[in-house]
């Protein structure tokens, strides 16, 4: 009867867990490719020599700083500061 306790104790795994970790991982792939974006457009910017590449590729940088911000990947004081950064430096 001891034996029949113990057996009847041990946990079921639900599926609760096992989704939020599948979301998770879905969520860190979807992270890493926008920051790799972003960080690649950023080295486009700061190798650009003439003025009209710099201003294509800042305007495609602001574009994917307001969507990271949108999507929650920045926080939006950190994306105004980036925005900003980056202006001074055209």
């Amino acid at each position: 009867m001891a034996e029949e306790k113990k057996e009847e104790k041990k946990a079921v795994k639900t599926p609760t867990p096992l989704k939020r970790h599948t979301q998770d991982l879905k969520k860190n792939l979807t992270n890493r490719v926008w920051k790799s974006r972003i960080s690649t457009t950023r080295a486009a910017f700061a190798e650009a020599k003439d003025e009209t590449s710099k201003k294509t590729l800042l305007n495609t940088l602001y574009g994917l700083l307001d969507k990271a911000a949108k999507i929650g990947l920045f926080k939006k004081n950190k994306v105004s500061r980036l925005k900003s950064r980056l202006s001074a430096k055209v």
